[in-house]
């Protein structure tokens, strides 16, 4: 009896791990910007970054293109796990949290455009259709929104 119970919690971590899509195969694909805020205390700064009108396309491989109707711009995208320790004042302990980074790298040489932008976290939303990127800042972490298309 223990050994089939120990086959059968076997067999079912290997399926819903088999399920479980890693982030470069997630992440792949084409990404429209959505929003761009900075997030205040009680509110958000919507900002404009000049690349809401094209699309972000994350291939396999790592490699990176922005196309829109005047531009486009190829680089580079990565993504990493990492751990961060953090002081959580209302228990009084140092407490670690697991993050992910995404890192997008482009460029166009003849126009001298360059996008180098280095997300401290990201998180799938809506069902791995939206991204939401924050890049942590004293005063005002700034959060873009991607939609998948």
């Amino acid at each position: 009896m223990r050994r089939n119970l120990l086959l059968i919690i076997f067999v079912l971590v290997l399926v819903i791990t088999s399920c479980i899509k890693p982030l470069e195969d997630r992440i792949t694909g084409n990404w429209k910007l959505t929003d761009s805020f900075r997030r205040g205390f009680f509110d958000r700064d919507y900002f404009q970054t000049g690349y809401e009108s094209g699309i972000f396309s994350f291939h396999e491989g790592g490699s990176a293109t922005y196309i829109s109707n005047t531009d486009t711009l190829t680089g580079s995208w990565k993504v990493r796990r990492y751990s961060d320790n953090y002081f959580n004042s209302s228990t009084g302990q140092w407490e670690s949290k697991q993050l992910k980074s995404l890192r997008i790298t482009l460029v166009k040489f003849s126009q001298n455009r360059f996008i180098d932008w280095f997300f401290d976290d990201f998180n799938f939303r809506n069902n791995s259709h939206r991204i939401r990127a924050e890049e942590f800042i004293p005063g005002g972490d700034r959060v873009y929104e991607f939609e998948k298309r």
